[in-house]
């Protein structure tokens, strides 16, 4: 059992089987382990903590598990194979980044011509995953997980509605955008 800083750990989000269902849960990894949120004590109880996560560990024949102090809590987390992490790419909340896509400083909307061709208020794949990339600070893979997220969830599409979301110069365009 280790006693550690909120700083030292990564708070994530975890799928958990609960019956037939998967439920999303808080977690934390810590070393490549994933660890389930169990019982949170005040500071001033971190006596308490200590000595309920040494009970536990007796009890539950030394499974892994660690304390983790907060601002004016300590948490014990219980590691559990089962779990599996939640990819934040999945979590992010698709309307604030669509807020910042559209703002200033996001992407450039704008008339833009194909083969004699004119579409008008809409983004290249290429230049959204630039950006993408550089707010976000993720891949450019992770980035194109993004782009077909917004489409699977209606918030963008491809002009002609042919393409899937790509890294490259296909037109797409916000769905209140439309004329």
């Amino acid at each position: 059992m280790f006693i550690l800083q909120a700083e030292q750990v990564d708070f994530c989000t975890l799928n958990s089987r609960i019956g037939n269902q998967i439920v999303q849960i808080p977690g934390l990894e810590y070393q490549r382990k994933l660890y389930i949120k169990g019982e949170t004590y005040e500071q001033q109880d971190r006596l308490t903590a200590i000595q309920k996560a040494r009970q536990k560990v007796l009890e539950l024949k030394g499974q892994p598990m660690i304390l983790v102090e907060e601002y004016d809590t300590i948490t014990l987390w219980y590691h559990d194979k089962t779990v599996e992490k939640v990819s934040p790419l999945l979590t992010l909340d698709l309307q604030e980044l669509v807020a910042a896509m559209r703002n200033v400083g996001g992407i450039h909307i704008k008339e833009r011509q194909f083969h004699l061709k004119s579409y008008p208020q809409c983004f290249v794949g290429s230049e959204a995953v630039d950006w993408l990339v550089a707010h976000l600070k993720i891949s450019r893979p992770d980035a194109v997980t993004v782009g077909q997220r917004l489409i699977n969830e209606n918030w963008i599409h491809h002009v002609l509605d042919e393409q899937a979301f790509q890294d490259g110069y296909f037109f797409y365009r916000f769905r209140w955008d439309e004329r």
